[in-house]
């Protein structure tokens, strides 16, 4: 398959060399072409470097880790079509950017609409997948075989059922295990999950390796099922 990484940060460099180690080929997209050179000539002989413009035109998936800018004030190529994961999490308040409040030490903030959602108001053509931003770059450095005992969730949010699958696919290449997380509204609630997790890094000295592993402790019985919609709310009987 063909990737293309847009942003060579440590997200972009991670998943971008796994993914050509594993065979795909893959296009690292940077504002500075020397850096996306040295990453690719480091990742395998299936990587190439490029511009952003690249990256997004050789891409039948698209990596976009830039959080700071969106795709219209970023690209002249289309998106249109394209599989585009996002793996962006907000700023953290008092350390990526000034706390608004001006409070003592840092804050989490998760944006509503999500930064999937804003991405794909941004591109409405493209096929937004969220996923691969609950885990730190430093577990996804890990070998396959390294993570498999661990079966790190990737949560993935998407209205685009076959994007979903092949972003699926391409996260349990990796050793990941594939969490369906509903459709792409839902990614508030996963974003929410990565600043829970970037809370324990630095706010309770976990260090960089925590992963979430969502785990079913029993089958739900035959008889379970979700409710359609929420219950009626109640209302007081008169006389």
């Amino acid at each position: 398959m063909r990737i293309g990484i847009i942003g060579t940060g440590k997200m972009g460099r991670t998943l971008g060399t796994r993914w050509a180690r594993g065979g795909h080929s893959v296009l690292f997209g940077s504002r500075n072409r020397s850096k996306a050179e040295a990453v690719a000539d480091g990742a395998s002989d299936t990587a190439r470097a490029g511009d952003f413009d690249g990256a997004a035109a050789f891409g039948e998936v698209v990596l976009y880790t830039v959080r700071d800018a969106l795709p219209s004030a970023l690209l002249r190529a289309s998106l249109t079509a394209k599989i585009v994961i996002d793996c962006n999490n907000s700023a953290i308040l008092g350390l990526d950017t000034p706390d608004p409040a001006g409070r003592a030490g840092f804050h989490f903030a998760p944006p509503v609409p999500s930064l999937a959602e804003r991405l794909a108001a941004d591109v409405p053509g493209a096929r937004i997948v969220k996923a691969f931003n609950t885990i730190p770059a430093s577990v996804l450095e890990l070998e396959h075989e390294q993570l498999l005992p661990y079966r790190v969730s990737v949560f993935l949010c998407s209205d685009d059922a076959q994007a979903k699958s092949i972003v699926r696919s391409l996260a349990e290449e990796l050793g990941l295990v594939g969490v369906d997380s509903g459709e792409l509204e839902r990614a508030q609630l996963v974003e929410g999950m990565a600043d829970f997790v970037r809370f324990q890094i630095l706010g309770m000295g976990w260090g960089p390796f925590p992963a979430l592993s969502l785990n079913r402790v029993l089958d739900p019985p035959r008889h379970f099922q979700l409710p359609i919609a929420p219950p009626a709310r109640a209302q007081a009987a008169t006389v």
